[in-house]
């Protein structure tokens, strides 16, 4: 194989490589608005956890996931109270959700609900 047959087949072969992704190209994700300044107050097997709701109406509702369990507030709140925890370590991440449940980036915290604060 002479150098310019292998540039020929080479430079073919780079046409198909936007082929991988022209499919994710066509679609445009709007996600919905993130909440902000999420903070952790820590007591003695519970949580109580405040954030700054985003700006407009396109998030409908919270998320809030806590490793093995979750919990869907139908309505835009700015605080929730969890208790029954268990004394371990936590990573909590708070979503909106739009009205097709399309989640937004989230806003994350760890959380230690082991004594009182």
């Amino acid at each position: 194989m002479t150098i310019g047959s292998l540039l020929l087949f080479m430079a073919a072969s780079c046409d198909k490589m936007e082929d991988n992704y022209t499919q994710y190209l066509a679609r445009e994700w709007i996600y919905p608005p993130k909440v902000m300044n999420l903070v952790a107050y820590e007591g003695l097997r519970e949580v109580s956890l405040t954030w700054e709701n985003p700006a407009g109406d396109l998030a409908k509702k919270i998320l809030i996931d806590y490793g093995d369990d979750s919990l869907l507030i139908e309505t835009m709140v700015d605080s929730v109270h969890i208790g029954d925890l268990e004394i371990k370590g936590y990573d909590v991440s708070v979503f909106t959700l739009d009205e097709y449940n399309n989640r937004s980036v989230p806003e994350s915290i760890t959380i230690f609900p082991n004594g009182e604060n």
